[in-house]
């Protein structure tokens, strides 16, 4: 009896653990599957050649560039233009203050005017003196042919006559000097008076604006920046040392704004000669390959410029995204054939634009996790996007 009673005893026990157990089971399941999944994406690391390449920034600008600059100097009325403007060649880009200058215009028109004036007097007086001394050596010899003169009163007349040609052509040459000064003077005025109006010297866009409105400007003092939008280049300044060793045509990758999947090609157009030398650097100027490169690209924007150098090596190359930095360790996440990941130390080499060169720490076929990784920890279980 007491064996029945046991027997039925553990029965009940087995069937209440049993049944405790797949309970329990499913509410742990129904737990973890309210956690939310960790998804990464991941790149395989691979073995590629690789030069070493510099990274340099700068600006994109046009090849023909130019300052735009008043002739005279005033106060700044107007500014037509605002940085980004397009304007076409001989368009009116700017007005100084010309009030000074369009008086000197008048004032110097009004010179000119009596001057010529003048000029008609003085012609008009000494071809009558000359007239005058033309009429006495006539009488003078009609007063001989009658015998009433001597030949020394001839001789006297003639004298005075030559007097009176060449009185009237000296002031009659002075008259025409001080004309010629005076037309130079309104010529020089007007110009001036039309240099108030600042014109695009060629058409372009306008990349600077200097001044303001209620300026004071010198001659010569620039105004506004103009660039070609056309033939498109960047000037960069590089170590000396890498420049020695860049040849003009030399390949180099352009990253507007730092992104991979707009990258550029283009060449090195010119490298100074000389080295600057308290920097130590030089200028290097970068052209495009191509007008669809060219339309990747605009006035203004900022761009890295990757240019190879050094000895070509294989080496293990990663995202430059997927490496990540605690204090002094530099590591990344590599995603296991079980799903979890794993943190492992790396030591990097070189840049390639927006690759690394690792020395140590991934190995050729490795999954690096390079979205998602910043919440993820080391033993995480993830599942690949």
């Amino acid at each position: 009896m007491h064996k029945k009673y046991f027997a039925v005893f553990l029965f009940v026990s087995f069937a209440i653990y049993f049944v405790w157990t797949a309970f329990f089971a499913r509410g742990a399941e129904r737990v973890n599957s309210s956690l939310p999944v960790k998804r990464v994406q991941t790149v395989s690391a691979m073995t590629t050649d690789f030069h070493s390449v510099g990274n340099f920034s700068g600006f994109v600008s046009g090849a023909r560039q130019a300052d735009i600059s008043p002739k005279v100097g005033g106060y700044v009325t107007k500014l037509l233009k605002v940085e980004g403007d397009s304007v076409q060649a001989g368009e009116t880009i700017a007005i100084i203050d010309g009030s000074e200058l369009r008086a000197m215009d008048q004032s110097a028109l009004m010179s000119l005017d009596a001057i010529q004036k003048t000029l008609g007097e003085t012609k008009d007086f000494y071809d009558q003196k000359v007239n005058e001394a033309q009429a006495m050596l006539k009488k003078t010899k009609e007063n001989y042919s009658n015998g009433s003169a001597t030949e020394k009163d001839i001789k006297v007349s003639e004298e005075a006559l030559s007097s009176a040609k060449k009185m009237r052509d000296l002031q009659n040459s002075e008259a025409n000097a001080n004309l010629a000064v005076a037309q130079g003077g309104a010529l020089v005025a007007h110009i001036a008076t039309k240099n108030a109006t600042i014109i695009a010297p060629f058409s372009g866009i306008i990349t600077k604006k200097y001044t303001t409105i209620g300026s004071f400007v010198a001659p010569g003092t620039p105004l506004y920046e103009i660039s070609s939008p056309d033939d498109l280049e960047i000037d960069i300044s590089i170590p000396g040392s890498i420049g020695e060793n860049i040849s003009k045509g030399e390949k180099v990758l352009v990253s507007p704004d730092g992104k991979v999947e707009s990258i550029v090609s283009g060449y090195v157009f010119s490298v100074a000669g000389a080295i600057e030398a308290t920097t130590q650097k030089a200028i290097a100027r970068v052209r495009f390959s191509g007008a669809e490169n060219e339309k990747a690209l605009f006035l203004g924007q900022y761009v890295n410029v990757a240019i190879p150098g050094g000895n070509e090596k294989a080496v293990i190359l990663i995202p430059e995204k997927a490496i990540l930095r605690e204090y002094d360790d530099i590591f990344v996440f590599v995603l296991g054939n079980n799903g979890i990941v794993r943190k492992n130390k790396i030591t990097i080499g070189d840049p390639s634009g927006e690759l690394r060169e690792v020395l140590s720490g991934v190995a050729v076929g490795d999954k690096i996790v390079v979205d998602g990784q910043y919440s993820l920890r080391d033993g995480d279980f993830v599942v690949e996007k």
